[in-house]
């Protein structure tokens, strides 16, 4: 028994021997400095999707602040690396869901420096906000802009396209549907996945999808976790055809032949609606279109062509001629009066006084001129009084003479009447005084 207590004492003694061989092999506790680890983040914020935006900042304070840090959160690593006194890091982007976490730095020391950590440091992240696009395209693929008037029954063709996009980085996945709230209730267009490039696929109205009247179309896009909802609204207004009242005023009911272009056409169309009809109006008379002009604000003018109707009286129609909304129409309840063209007369004598039995000496000469343009033809006549004199044919000749003892001796006033023709008004000189005396009276007068 005591050999036994011995043999222990000895055993003691040989290990307490060993345990300080050992610590006396390596660097004394004692000499390792102590560290102090801080973490900045850039944001107490930082949305899902793009964590990698969010730079930290880890600090480690001691003699020798060299060696590996890593930051952790939310029972994950977030990210690590080297550090010589300060360095940053970034967590990859979808490292956190929504939620509140509070972080840490953890340096690990090194041969020469204990270990520490950072306090726990608080970080929010959100759901990255988007926003939903909604565009309306025609039946031949163009955008539609504004709030479109589709017509019942024909809104096959247009289509909705929408989209959701991110504020901060990346392109949101997940369902869209694109609803109608209407009078006669909500219901859903379409819907489904978005595709890569955050839309949905596009979705086409059929006739009859929507009622008559202002329905709102919704594309709502349904968080995935990551990205928020969102949605936007576009006003669709369905009406059915109208039906239209055209009314054609005019400037004046009769205007000179070479001058319509004077006239004015003035055609408003209304619906029973109270929309605003567009598209274009002709005016006719029998086969024959005078002018024509297209729409704005409902109403609209044109103006015939010089000389394109003959002097006549012509019933006017205004026709309407309709849009995809209003129904054509038309107005027959004007007359257009075309007079001839005005013309003015002059008459030129030869002379003021004649020999009584030579008369035939007096020429009668007359210039005709139209108001605006052209060439009038037919005959002037000379009169004296009432009574005719001569005639000159305009298409022969411009002047005409007195026959011998056509007139007594005696002074007259004479005038030259235009008699007119298809195109040109007949007008009258002013009067010219002619003296008929006896001859030899005459050959007194003359010096």
């Amino acid at each position: 028994m005591k050999y036994r207590k011995v043999l222990a004492g000895l055993a003691s003694v040989v290990t307490a021997a060993l345990v300080v061989q050992v610590a006396s092999a390596g660097p004394a506790l004692a000499d390792k400095d102590g560290s102090s680890t801080s973490l900045s983040l850039q944001s107490a914020t930082a949305f899902a999707g793009a964590l990698d935006r969010d730079v930290m900042t880890i600090g480690v304070s001691a003699g020798n602040p060299s060696g590996t840090f890593g930051v952790s959160g939310g029972g994950k690593s977030l990210c690590s690396g080297n550090i010589s006194g300060v360095a940053t890091c970034t967590m990859p982007a979808r490292a956190l869901t929504p939620g509140n976490y509070n972080l840490v730095a953890v340096y690990n020391g090194n041969e020469d420096t204990f270990p520490s950590a950072s306090g726990l440091v608080p970080l929010t992240v959100l759901l990255q906000p988007t926003t939903t696009g909604m565009q309306i395209l025609d039946p031949f693929g163009s955008t539609v802009s504004g709030d479109p008037r589709l017509v019942l029954g024909q809104e096959q063709g247009y289509s909705f396209e929408a989209g959701a996009f991110a504020s901060v980085e990346g392109i949101p996945s997940g369902s869209m549907t694109i609803t109608a709230a209407t009078s006669s209730g909500t219901f859903t267009l379409c819907s489904g996945t978005l595709n890569n490039f955050g839309s949905l696929a596009s979705c086409p109205l059929a006739a009859n999808t929507l009622p008559v009247g202002t329905n709102q179309i919704t594309a709502t896009y349904f968080s995935n976790g990551v990205y928020a909802g969102s949605s936007t609204t576009r006003t669709v207004t369905v009406v059915p055809v109208q039906s239209t009242t055209t009314t054609l005023t005019l400037s004046s009911p009769s205007v000179p032949f070479a001058s319509e272009q004077t006239e004015v056409f003035t055609a408003r169309v209304t619906n029973a609606g109270g929309g605003t009809p567009t598209g274009t109006v002709s005016i006719t008379t029998g086969s024959t279109t005078i002018c024509s002009f297209t729409l704005s604000g409902g109403t609209g003018h044109c103006s015939p062509s010089a000389s394109l109707l003959r002097p006549g009286s012509y019933p006017l129609t205004a026709t309407y001629n309709g849009d995809p909304t209003d129904t054509p129409s038309s107005d027959t309840s004007k007359t257009l009066v075309v007079t001839k063209e005005p013309t003015t007369t002059t008459l030129t004598l030869s002379a003021d006084v004649i020999a009584f039995g030579s008369e035939d000496a007096e020429l009668f000469t007359v210039e005709v001129t139209p108001a605006v343009s052209g060439n009038p033809t037919g005959n002037v006549t000379v009169k004296n009084g009432a009574v005719a004199v001569c005639t000159i044919v305009l298409a022969v000749t411009n002047g005409c003479f007195l026959k011998p003892s056509q007139l007594k001796i005696g002074s007259y006033q004479i005038t030259a009447t235009y008699n007119g023709d298809s195109t040109f008004a007949a007008s009258t000189s002013p009067a010219q005084p002619l003296a008929v005396v006896e001859a030899l009276k005459l050959r007194n007068l003359v010096p």
